[in-house]
């Protein structure tokens, strides 16, 4: 077999310094714009979290206040109306619904069940092994002799 030979003088051979070089280069700014937004996405979570927290608390943020008075607390639970703060509230509904799509059976669909270890129904009854087709014509079957008498009359002199 042969070898991949690339000459040092071509400037896209992965060993030349200035090509380790400029993929370290690339490598680094792309980590940093991945750190960037990693952070970003971060923070914009963070935010989601704490606004949502703040609208079940009742105290609501930037301005919600007033709104918040007049109507009272989105859920019934929460600091103002002095019932218990349930933090895993969304997480006890997910299962409740989890649990309630569990109950539903539905059908597997095709990707779900899998490779077959047993042959189905319809390939251990093939059309041309159906006796109840054959049935219906009897005269094909005296034919059928014939031509197999025939068959052999011909392949007996053939030689």
């Amino acid at each position: 077999m042969g070898k991949l030979n690339i000459a040092h003088h071509k400037s896209y051979h992965p060993y030349r310094r200035d090509n380790i070089e400029r993929v370290k280069r690339d490598e680094e700014e792309a980590a940093l714009k991945e750190a960037e937004q990693e952070g970003r996405i971060a923070l914009a979570d963070a935010e989601a979290r704490l606004s949502l927290l703040r609208d079940r608390a009742g105290i609501g943020g930037k301005g919600n206040e007033k709104a918040d008075a007049v109507e009272g607390p989105a859920s019934g639970s929460g600091i103002v109306s002095g019932k218990h703060i349930n933090f895993f509230e969304d997480l006890e509904q997910q299962a409740m619904m989890t649990a309630s799509r569990a109950t539903k059976k539905t059908a597997p669909s095709e990707a779900e069940k899998g490779v077959p270890l047993a042959p189905s129904a319809k390939d251990l009854n093939p059309w041309y092994s159906d006796k109840a087709r054959d049935r219906g014509h009897p005269a094909d079957d005296q034919e059928d002799e014939k031509r197999q008498v025939i068959y052999t009359y011909d392949t007996k002199n053939a030689f």
